[in-house]
């Protein structure tokens, strides 16, 4: 849906995208298991529950407040201009943004460091005695006197 209110955007048929953009924001809500009450409690709740940050919550209830706009609006008083379409698809983004993207962002950059750390830790562990493992430099001495500890 955000999609294709992109390409109603690039047309100007700005109330279509403007609509879209509103049920852009409902979805998000429902994917999220947000299914009951009206889109101002369903964007509410998305940030009660920690999925959207305060000023994205507000960004929410704008979109809501355009696809409101046209659809129960009188549609030939004042028709949505371009520019303001085009806000309210830059804040459908933003929306989408902070509960799809960049949660699995986060998810991708960790799911690497653990793989990294499992990996150096796998190596540690297989390092042949004597040869240092990755990350350790190699020791130069050969042969150990009574009072010393091994470099392991």
């Amino acid at each position: 849906m955000a999609t294709e209110a992109h390409q109603c955007l690039d047309i100007e048929a700005n109330r279509a995208a403007v609509a879209l953009a509103r049920a852009v924001v409902e979805a998000t809500a429902k994917e999220r298991g947000i299914t009951r009450g009206s889109l101002e409690k369903k964007i509410d709740r998305l940030f009660e529950d920690k999925l959207i940050r305060e000023y994205v919550r507000d960004a929410a209830h704008e979109v809501r407040f355009g696809g409101n706009e046209v659809a129960h609006g009188d549609l030939v008083a004042e028709p949505m201009n371009n520019a303001t379409a085009t806000e309210i698809l830059g804040l459908m983004d933003e929306i989408l943004d902070e509960v799809f993207q960049s949660p699995a962002r986060v998810a991708r950059l960790k799911r690497q460091r653990l793989d990294r750390e499992q990996r150096l830790k796998n190596a540690d562990a297989v390092a042949p005695s004597g040869t240092a493992a990755p990350g350790e430099a190699a020791s130069t001495e050969t042969t150990l006197s009574g009072t010393e500890e091994p470099p392991f």
